[in-house]
């Protein structure tokens, strides 16, 4: 069974790209619903050039994982074309799509298995992180191009479905 199993480590890259502008728009965070988030953060007196830029297809995990109860928050950003998130923030990417689909991580990092894995590896006495270390060393099934593409087709099918009986029931329910 894990014989198909690897490393992501040599699938992803980590990317600090900084906020040398400084722009104030798009402040972003990440929920443990593995979803990003506008950030709620207090602003005032902020020095956004310290800010980190996350682009479309970038991911963003972030490594203290003691606050977060059993959860830990990582996000593909899918819905915006960049946005800016904490210089604590890891942002990464993967290296080469057509070896690793961004959406099929995704989907791996959604399992709970995943949050459970991240709790065990997280180490530390008052903050309890997962660095970038243990980040790499995560083993999951890479299959071929092909079979990923087909899983994260059907996963997106039975979601738009799930989303389309939703708003069919809201509307019979008004």
């Amino acid at each position: 069974m894990k014989s198909n199993y690897k490393q992501l480590g040599q699938f992803i890259r980590q990317v600090d790209v900084r906020n040398s502008e400084g722009k104030e728009e798009n402040l972003l965070g990440v929920s443990v619903q593995k979803k990003f988030i506008p950030s709620i953060a207090n602003t005032v007196g902020t020095d956004f050039k310290k800010y980190k830029v996350v682009k479309k297809g970038q991911f963003t995990y972030i490594p203290d994982t003691s606050r977060r109860g059993d959860k830990i928050g990582i996000a593909l950003l899918e819905d915006d074309e960049e946005g800016l998130v904490s210089n604590v923030y890891t942002v990464f990417e993967i290296i080469d799509e057509k070896q690793l689909i961004p959406e099929y991580l995704m989907l791996w990092f959604s399992r709970p298995e995943f949050d459970r894995y991240a709790r065990f590896k997280s180490h530390g006495s008052v903050r309890e992180v997962m660095d970038w270390d243990e980040m790499c060393k995560v083993e999951l099934p890479v299959p071929p191009y092909e079979k990923q593409k087909k899983i994260v087709d059907g996963y997106k099918a039975i979601t738009e479905r799930i989303a389309l009986k939703q708003k069919i029931n809201d509307n019979l329910a008004a």
